[in-house]
């Protein structure tokens, strides 16, 4: 199933508002951490194996900046 652009920053922006309020009461990698690990199992689920290991070599040579809001660092 292929999403829109539209599609994909709401449910990002729904996620990303979920791990702020998570953030008033775990530490960051905590969050962060927790994230990561339901994402591999949901990429682990749903891919292939030569799929997953592919995703895993994007996810490792992609650069991403930092959020800029301090409470975030």
């Amino acid at each position: 199933m292929a999403h829109n652009d539209k599609e994909l920053e709401k449910i990002y922006n729904e996620i990303f508002g979920d791990a702020t309020r998570y953030m008033d009461d775990y530490e960051v990698q905590a969050v962060a951490a927790t994230y990561m690990a339901i994402a591999m199992r949901l990429y682990k689920t749903h891919l292939d194996e030569e799929g997953y290991r592919d995703m895993i070599q994007t996810v490792m040579e992609t650069e991403v900046a930092p959020y800029k809001e301090p409470k975030l660092h």
